[in-house]
């Protein structure tokens, strides 16, 4: 009888290390906020690389939205705690999220940084825009259109993110190239479409003479652009950072004259690949720029501005 139940228990044993073996190995995407198209775009590239990785995975983001920085926090202590096998981070805060992301580093969790970078170099690679060059790009589109003049007004979304500040850097080096362009201080709306409308709105009751607004990512691009639709108002020059179904419609109707369009989809994808990559004892880049495409009302329909608009395919 003992030897026929220490035979049962080692084919218990084989049967758990088994079950164990076929077990999906689980990893977090966590990024700033859930709501915005730009971060649905981020969640089915994500989705399609776990798909195709063979892995599990869950999408989160911090309830309060993008100035949320402890709620990301917690989402990553959580994620630690759940001792998943890697971590995918789009940070609110380069400063406030370094320290948990090193803690899930130290717990023997890799950690591939997503869009916004952290103040830590132990991830394990870094997918993002060129923030620095994109709005940059888009400076210089709007110094053309200014003919090189006029004041001009930066809505910014969240201080302390390092995309908000990069994105303002890009587009401040140019602007200060151009002495006859005057850039009056930085207002933020918080990520919040109707702030960054009423922003708008307060910006044009102060400066009649404002000659163009550069909003810094999607939901301020249609706050701004809604702004001067409400007024029928062309002359100020909307140029903007990201896309989304609410933006097209205000780039086709020229109220935004240009964007920045970045890449989300890859980024999900990439960002969950390396994930992939990294687990199964492969190398990853450490730094992997995954593009922007400058989008203006006149050149909306080419084909390489139809890819950035509609990542997923034209409904």
């Amino acid at each position: 009888m003992v030897a026929v139940l220490l035979v049962g228990c080692g084919k218990a044993a084989d049967s758990t290390k088994a079950a164990d073996t076929g077990t999906k190995k689980k990893i977090a995407v966590i990024v700033k906020g859930t709501e915005h198209v730009y971060w649905q775009s981020v969640k089915v590239g994500a989705e399609a690389a776990a798909k195709a990785g063979g892995i599990d995975m869950y999408f989160t983001g911090a309830p309060g939205g993008e100035s949320d920085i402890n709620g990301e926090v917690s989402l990553v202590e959580n994620a630690i705690n759940q001792k998943v096998a890697g971590i995918v981070l789009a940070a609110s805060d380069a400063k406030a999220l370094a320290p948990v992301t090193e803690k899930a580093i130290a717990a023997g969790i890799p950690v591939v940084i997503i869009d916004s970078g952290v103040d830590t170099d132990k991830y394990k690679s870094f997918l993002t825009t060129d923030n620095v060059a994109a709005s940059a790009a888009v400076g210089e589109s709007l110094a053309k259109m200014l003919n090189g003049k006029g004041k001009v007004a930066i809505a910014n979304f969240v201080p302390g993110a390092q995309t908000a500040i990069e994105r303002e850097k890009g587009f401040r080096d140019v602007m200060a190239k151009y002495p006859g362009i005057t850039v009056l201080p930085t207002q933020f709306y918080n990520s919040d479409k109707q702030k960054a409308l009423s922003l708008t709105q307060d910006l044009m009751t102060a400066n009649p003479d404002l000659a163009a607004i550069y909003a810094c990512n999607e939901p301020g691009t249609v706050g701004v652009g809604r702004a001067l639709k409400e007024k029928n108002n062309k002359t100020i020059i909307e140029v903007g950072f990201d896309s989304s179904d609410d933006v097209i419609p205000l780039i086709k109707e020229g109220f935004c004259k240009a964007t920045a369009v970045q890449m989300p989809y890859n980024m999900g994808f990439k960002g969950v690949q390396a994930i992939v990559d990294i687990l199964a004892g492969k190398t990853v880049e450490k730094k992997i720029d995954t593009g922007f495409t400058i989008v203006t009302t006149e050149n909306m329909t080419s084909p390489e501005s139809e890819k950035a608009l509609y990542p997923t395919g034209k409904k």
